[in-house]
């Protein structure tokens, strides 16, 4: 049985989703999430992890659903 390369994609993607809301859900619940790191004069702290987390989920949603709007060739 061959998979068409749409379904193979969406299988990807959808792996890749659920991995990335278990890494934001175990990354906020880590007690390091709350250290500042600095880089130069410029301050990291948990409030800028916490955005970045969640934008990396926004992004691994955006890239599932845009597994939908492949075009089989």
């Amino acid at each position: 049985m061959k998979l068409k390369k749409r379904t193979i994609l969406r299988i990807i993607s959808l792996v890749m989703l659920v991995i990335a809301v278990i890494f934001v859900i175990l990354a906020l619940n880590c007690p390091q999430c709350g250290r500042t790191v600095h880089i130069g004069t410029f301050r990291f702290g948990a409030e800028q992890w916490i955005i970045c987390y969640k934008l990396y989920v926004l992004v691994m949603a955006a890239l599932f659903a845009g597994s939908f709007w492949v075009r089989e060739r």
